[in-house]
């Protein structure tokens, strides 16, 4: 692997000592930039063991013994999550999918909506494992969709649908029980992006869904095509947009309706922009050092070519800026593989589009750490802090000021364990 031309070494050294290392080893990493997922701290040391943070200082002692690693130019963040992505039925495969995304430094994922119903169970599992060489991830299980609506039309096994407001509870019992960690909800007709109408749930049917997923203490994410769909959505009473939507303009109202009802907002430029045919499919492709991660079987997406509707995705980028000066939470993620995607990799074009849109690199990070642990729920990790656990990323450079360095990888870690250098 050749990440950086005088890190290599560095990787190469370092791995030997630490590759396979149990979660009840300790070790050290002294004089580092920190970003802890809000804020930066300069010449920082923070000590690891038993796969959890121990300690966070300009003056912490290390345990005699424990095993140092050097920080001096580097940054340490929190794992990064992609807040979503969506992972092939095929076991093999989507195990190759966590693994690539982990060797980009996405130690979390958040996959939005997993069929058939066997295949969701199936991602339970890998949930409850937490295995230490896949991405961890939590899982919508099924989209609730109406029937014939979206996703339906992309093939493939079907899957159960509603119809009225009166199947909610039952539709959102049954994800339950397949272990669904939130309920996602389809209120897109797909008609903006790709000049055809699908039947949706209707606002009705949505708010039941977001009701009966409250009642049994989920999330309920909304997966839209328009501006008109998100603010329905949004009055429905759901959590979260699993995306923003394609157009030349946002108004003020979508921005105060997010606000006041406290919803956070996955923008996925990424694929938005392929839509608008500004892929970043080829820069990745031309990017040797990233490619060098990206599997045989993950490459097919990065190479497809834009569709004959372009629309424009002026607003979905004045959006983002606005959003994030009024407050409302903005959390990262990709939709990978979808056209001009591919897993690990494009969330760090994802972290340059937010950044481009007009946050902060710090606040862009946050989208990809901090506020997107916030948003799920998830209290372990997204930040670094004693107690924590130990899913970190080292990295040459200062992403906080050039948000490109988050693709200078030195090392990754997941719960205290280090993921060892891969290359194709």
């Amino acid at each position: 692997m050749r990440w950086l031309a005088t890190g290599v070494l560095a990787v190469t050294l370092l791995t030997a000592g630490l590759t396979g290392q149990s979660d009840s080893g300790t070790f050290v990493i002294r004089n580092v930039r920190v970003f802890d997922g809000e804020t930066v701290a300069e010449r920082q040391t923070v000590v690891i063991g038993e796969g959890r943070i121990t300690a966070v200082g300009s003056a912490v002692s290390a345990p005699p013994g424990a095993l140092e690693i050097p920080g001096t130019g580097r940054t340490l963040l929190p794992g990064l999550m992609d807040a979503h992505i969506h992972l092939p039925i095929f076991s093999l495969t989507t195990t190759a999918a966590l693994q690539q995304s982990l060797a980009f430094g996405v130690t979390t994922t958040v996959v939005m909506a997993a069929a058939p119903s066997q295949f969701a169970s199936r991602l339970k599992e890998i949930e409850a494992a937490d295995a230490p060489d896949l991405a961890a991830l939590l899982s919508a299980g099924t989209a609730a969709t109406a029937p014939g609506g979206h996703p339906t039309q992309m093939g493939g096994p079907g899957f159960p649908t509603l119809t009225a407001p009166g199947e909610a509870a039952a539709f959102v019992a049954a994800r339950i029980a397949e272990g669904s960690d939130f309920i996602k909800i389809i209120h897109d007709d797909t008609n903006a992006a790709y000049g055809r109408t699908l039947p949706t749930l209707s606002e009705a049917t949505v708010a039941a869904l977001a009701s009966a997923a409250h009642a049994q203490g989920r999330l309920a994410v909304a997966h839209i095509g328009t501006e008109q769909q998100a603010m329905r959505a949004i009055d429905a009473g759901v959590d979260g947009l699993a995306h923003l939507f394609v157009g030349p303009t946002v108004s003020p109202e979508f921005v105060q309706d997010a606000k006041r009802r406290n919803v956070f907002v996955i923008p996925t430029l990424s694929i938005l922009y392929s839509v608008c045919g500004q892929s970043d499919g080829q820069q990745i492709l031309d990017d040797a050092r990233v490619m060098s991660l990206v599997r045989p079987q993950f490459r097919a997406p990065l190479d497809l070519p834009a569709g004959g509707i372009q629309p424009s995705c002026a607003g979905a980028k004045a959006a983002v800026r606005q959003l994030a000066a009024a407050g409302v939470p903005i959390v990262a993620g990709t939709d990978a593989p979808g056209p001009g995607t591919t897993y690990g990799a494009s969330l760090h074009w994802e972290l340059i589009h937010l950044v481009d849109a007009g946050m902060t690199p710090t606040a862009a990070l946050a989208a990809a750490t901090s506020a997107a642990a916030r948003a799920f729920h998830l209290t372990d990790r997204g930040r670094i802090a004693p107690g924590l656990r130990a899913d970190l990323l080292l990295v040459d450079g200062d992403p906080s000021t050039e948000i490109r360095a988050t693709r200078n990888i030195v090392r990754i870690w997941k719960k205290g364990v280090t993921v060892p250098p891969t290359s194709n």
